[in-house]
C-alpha cells in the first residue's frame, strides 16, 4: 500500500532522521504541536509490522518519533495466520488532525492534536475485514475526510463532514478529488486501454469529460489532485507493469469541465523514480510525493521527498525531506503538514542508474 497524505513542515532536512530503538512514548493528547509523517515500521527478519513495531509511527514538527497505539496497525487474518493488513492512516495538509480506523472498535475516528477533541466519524467498517478495507484522505482541510473502499467498483467513497457528522457517498466507481460546498469532483482512473474521465456534480447535477489518453507519447497514468476546477497529474515514463522506472516526464494540469490540458516538463532531480501529485498547495503549485534512486544505494521510499512543483514552469522547491533509520513497511508512509513547509530550490542530483521496461 502506498499511503500518500500530506506532509510538509518546517523541518530542516536531517530532523526528522531518528532513531527508535524500541517502541516510543505514546502521543500526547496535546502539546506535540502538528504531525509531519506517520509510518510503519519492520524490525529485525519479520515481514510484517509487529513486536516494537506493532503501532503507527508519528513524526512531529520538532523530529520527535512517537507511537499511536490506538490506530490500527497490522491485523492477521483469523483463518491464516501468515496473511493480513495494514490499517489505514491520515494527516491533515495542515498536520494539526490525523484520521484512522481504531483498533478496539472497527470505527474510524478523526483527532484534532492540539485540542484532542475526537469524532467518530458515521462509516460502518465492513465485517469480516482484515486490516483497513479502505483508504483515508483528508479533502481541503481537516474537515473534510474522503473514505475510498479498496474496491471502489463494489462500494461508493463517502465524503464526511467531521464536524457537522455528515457522510455523503460518491457515485460507484469513481474517486472523489475535490469538494467545496456542493461541487464535487470526481475521478474514474485512467488505465491501460481506457481513457480517464472527470466528473463535476454542482447542485446534483453531473457533467463529465474525457481526459486525453496521452501526453506526448506517454500514456497519462496515476494519481491525480484536483482544487477550484483544475486537475494536475505527473505522467511517468512507463506504466506500472513495466517496472520501477516511473520516473515524471510531464507535469499536466487539466480543465476539469472542459477536459483540456496543459503540460509542462518537472524540473525535479534526475534520480527521482517516482512521483505522485497529492494536493494543491496554493494556485500554481501542487505537491508532489517522490521516492529517487541514490547511486549504490536502495530506492528510497516512495513519498520521503516532497516537492512543490509549479503547473506553469515546472520550477520544483523541495519541501521537505522524510527519513528514519527504521525500516518501513512496504512504502506504508503517510505525509501530511505541507501547509506549514518552507522550500528551496530543488535540491542537485547525480545521474541514476538505469530502470524501467528497457
Amino acid at each position: 500500500m502506498l499511503t500518500f497524505a500530506a506532509l510538509g513542515c518546517t523541518l530542516p532536512a536531517t530532523a526528522a532522521f531518528a532513531a527508535s530503538p524500541g517502541r516510543p512514548p505514546a502521543l500526547p493528547q496535546t502539546g506535540a504541536g502538528p504531525a509531519t509523517f506517520a509510518y510503519l515500521c519492520v524490525t529485525g527478519k519479520s515481514l510484517r509490522p509487529s513486536g516494537t513495531c506493532d503501532t503507527w509511527r508519528v513524526v512531529t514538527g520538532d523530529g520527535k518519533i512517537y507511537s499511536f497505539p490506538e490506530a490500527l496497525a497490522y491485523e492477521k487474518d483469523k483463518k491464516d495466520p501468515d496473511v493480513g493488513d495494514t490499517g489505514s492512516f491520515a494527516i491533515s495538509p495542515d498536520g494539526m488532525r490525523v484520521a484512522y480506523h481504531r483498533a478496539s472498535d472497527d470505527r474510524v475516528v478523526v483527532r484534532d492534536l492540539d485540542s484532542a477533541e475526537t469524532w467518530t466519524v458515521p462509516y460502518k467498517v465492513p465485517r469480516g475485514s482484515t486490516g483497513s478495507p479502505f483508504t483515508l484522505r483528508f479533502v481541503r482541510d481537516g474537515n473534510g475526510l474522503a473514505i475510498t473502499p479498496a474496491d471502489a467498483e463494489k462500494a461508493a467513497t463517502v465524503y464526511v463532514r467531521v464536524e457537522e457528522g455528515t457522510a455523503r457517498r460518491m457515485p460507484r466507481g469513481w474517486t472523489l478529488l475535490d469538494a467545496d460546498g456542493d461541487r464535487f469532483t470526481l475521478l474514474r482512473e485512467p488505465g491501460i486501454g481506457a481513457r480517464g474521465m472527470f466528473r463535476t456534480i454542482t447542485g446534483g447535477k453531473p457533467a463529465d469529460v474525457k481526459i486525453p489518453e496521452n501526453a506526448g507519447k506517454h500514456l497519462i497514468w496515476g494519481p491525480f489532485a484536483a482544487r477550484d476546477g483544475r486537475a494536475a497529474n505527473l505522467v511517468p515514463t512507463d506504466p506500472p507493469a513495466c517496472g520501477p522506472d516511473m520516473t515524471p516526464v510531464w507535469l499536466t494540469s487539466f480543465s476539469t469541465a472542459a477536459g483540456t490540458m496543459k503540460k509542462v516538463k518537472p524540473q525535479l532531480p534526475k534520480d527521482v523514480h517516482q512521483a505522485d501529485v497529492i494536493d494543491w498547495l496554493n494556485s500554481t503549485e501542487v505537491v508532489a510525493a517522490a521516492g529517487r534512486e541514490r547511486p549504490g544505494k536502495r530506492f528510497t521510499v516512495p513519498g520521503s521527498y516532497v516537492y512543490a512543483v509549479d503547473v506553469t514552469t515546472g520550477a520544483a522547491r523541495l519541501l521537505a525531506k522524510l527519513s528514519t533509520r527504521e525500516s518501513i513497511h512496504e512504502s506504508n508512509l503517510v505525509v501530511g503538514g505541507y501547509l506549514a513547509a518552507r522550500g528551496a530550490a530543488a535540491d542537485k542530483a547525480v545521474k541514476p542508474a538505469k530502470g524501467g521496461c528497457g
